[in-house]
């Protein structure tokens, strides 16, 4: 009888270790998968999953999610590198209770199709609201000005300069043109230039396409150049 119950706590004890070990990988590549089937791809591909006990994934609940990939695309985005974690994770439903992360090197549709790129965004949240900051250097708006002030007019300013909370005076020709940045009720970012002037305004810089998941609500302006912040659409985390 002792040798039997020996054995059968030692089967117990195997079994165990096993589920330490062999778990979390399992429920990492259902997870990967589960993305590549919703249409993330993106190489090497890293999905880490965190619980303790490690058994505590066999109630399809994990404490953290971490997913990190480069030259992703997804939803309508594309991101040179994507590390996100998630926290308190629902595996069956998809759903986290929080969740943090940067979007590095990210490109995406905006105004008549033209490309809008931004060095990053950093994500932070719990899984029913997602906020979304975006630093954008003064280099970087005045690219964005440009390229909308062109595609407006049929020429590209020459000068643009920025100031606190929301200015921006923009050159065109001989003619400066003051005005505003400002996000609008749809979620874009746009110049607004000051009444009676040569522009006839808004004018969009930054408007996401119908398939990438972000709206902005804000933007703060100053000479280093401009924050933005917005929501991103959960579901985009649920694949």
């Amino acid at each position: 009888m002792r040798g039997c119950l020996t054995s059968f706590f030692v089967l117990v004890a195997l079994g165990l270790v096993a589920s330490w070990i062999l778990l979390p990988p399992i429920a990492a590549g259902a997870i990967d998968q589960g993305l590549q089937l919703a249409g993330f791809q993106g190489s090497g591909r890293r999905v880490t999953v965190g619980a303790t006990p490690p058994l505590e994934l066999l109630t399809l609940h994990a404490d953290t999610v971490r997913v990190q990939a480069a030259d992703v695309t997804y939803h309508g985005l594309q991101v040179g590198s994507v590390d996100v974690t998630l926290g308190d994770v629902a595996l069956f439903d998809r759903t986290a209770g929080r969740i943090d992360g940067t979007l590095t090197g990210v490109s995406f549709s905006g105004v008549d199709g033209l490309p809008v790129s931004v060095a990053s965004i950093g994500l932070s949240g719990t899984g029913g609201v997602v906020d979304a900051t975006i630093a954008l250097s003064a280099a970087e708006v005045r690219s964005l000005a440009s390229k909308a002030v062109k595609a407006a007019t049929g020429t590209a300013p020459t000068k643009m300069t920025l100031a606190a909370p929301n200015k921006v005076a923009v050159t065109i020709g001989k003619k400066t043109v003051s005005g505003t940045l400002d996000v609008d009720d749809a979620g874009g970012l746009v110049f607004v230039p000051s009444a009676g002037g040569p522009l006839a305004g808004p004018i969009d810089l930054v408007r996401p396409g119908p398939d990438v998941p972000l709206r902005l609500e804000s933007v703060t302006v100053g000479p280093a150049g401009a924050t933005l912040t917005g929501t991103v659409d959960p579901a985009i985390f649920r694949g």
